[in-house]
């Protein structure tokens, strides 16, 4: 397999999102404007629910929204996937769907891609379960033998450094999917070979500027109601035990009250904020269709010609 060019993948992404703006916006406006209705209208009401129950609120009252927010959940996840396939199909096929204004469709490549996903999201959850269970053992291990505290430290850092490299391998996956009639997890690990790296590098050029600025606007739009993160907790060097735990259940307190004013600001900003993301999801989206196709294209080789034509 050859190497997927960063630079050139990265520049053909932001090429796609500034070049083709009114085709992705006209493409993707519905599905993602579904799932940003949705977050603002019912999300608001359980930020307000949440508000009225404090910090020492009760976990029914949370648990009563708990069936919509997942509605919620599932309504965004689904109309992602709307969008994505469609500005896949922009970067792989050219398919801008002229005259079209109003795109809602549930289609063979969205089911795909839902049901993979899906699987994914089962494995990863099934590997960090099992992966817990290991690292529990060998920390339990370590109380009787200190020497495996060391083991246990270096398996964690292989296991983080492990699930970051299959992140990479299968970041293809979505192009594939819309690209080729499979599910895509093991043409994408074919063809990644050797591109990790690369992938990554590609990930971080793409939404480390988006990260910033996000945050920037976040910040701007909160303004003075950006309630200041507490101060850390003051240890005491040693024989401190009670003090130290005074010191974290104190520290605890404070981060659940910033996290109530933290609420508090966002509801005050909620439809400035439910607008910032609206647009980030439309940036973020056109970005990783723009960098996920390009790199498919460079990687795919004549398969994907062929798919093109």
């Amino acid at each position: 397999m050859g190497k997927v060019p960063v630079l050139g993948t990265v520049s053909l992404a932001y090429g796609f999102l500034l070049g083709e703006l009114g085709t992705i916006f006209r493409l993707v406006w519905a599905p993602l404007l579904a799932g940003a209705w949705l977050s603002y209208f019912y999300g608001g009401q359980a930020m307000d629910a949440a508000i009225a129950a404090g910090v020492n609120a009760d976990p029914a009252t949370a648990m009563t929204y708990a069936p919509v927010q997942f509605v919620i959940g599932i309504v965004t996840f689904v109309t992602g996937i709307m969008a994505s396939v469609a500005l896949f199909q922009v970067v792989l096929f050219g398919d801008r769907k002229p005259g079209l204004y109003f795109y809602l469709w549930l289609g063979a490549a969205e089911g795909r891609l839902i049901l993979v996903t899906i699987l994914l999201v089962i494995a990863v959850l099934a590997g960090a379960f099992a992966l817990s269970l290991v690292l529990g053992m060998l920390g339990a291990i370590a109380v009787a033998a200190p020497a495996m505290g060391l083991v246990a430290f270096v398996g964690a850092i292989a296991a983080f450094v492990a699930s970051i490299w299959a992140a990479c391998r299968l970041m293809l996956v979505s192009a594939v999917v819309v690209a080729e009639n499979n599910l895509g997890v093991e043409r994408s690990w074919a063809i990644t070979r050797g591109n990790a790296l690369r992938m990554l590098a590609i990930f971080i050029l793409i939404f480390g500027p988006y990260v910033l600025v996000a945050g920037f606007l976040f910040v701007a739009v909160m303004g003075s109601d950006l309630p200041a993160f507490p101060a850390s907790p003051e240890f005491v060097p040693a024989d401190g035990g009670k003090e130290n735990t005074a010191a974290m259940q104190a520290f605890a307190k404070a981060i659940e009250a910033w996290q109530l004013d933290l609420m508090k600001g966002m509801r005050m900003h909620w439809l400035e904020i439910t607008v910032l993301g609206f647009a980030g999801n439309l940036v973020t989206t056109a970005l990783w269709a723009g960098a996920m196709g390009s790199a498919y294209r460079s990687l795919a080789g004549e398969r994907a010609q062929s798919s093109a034509e």
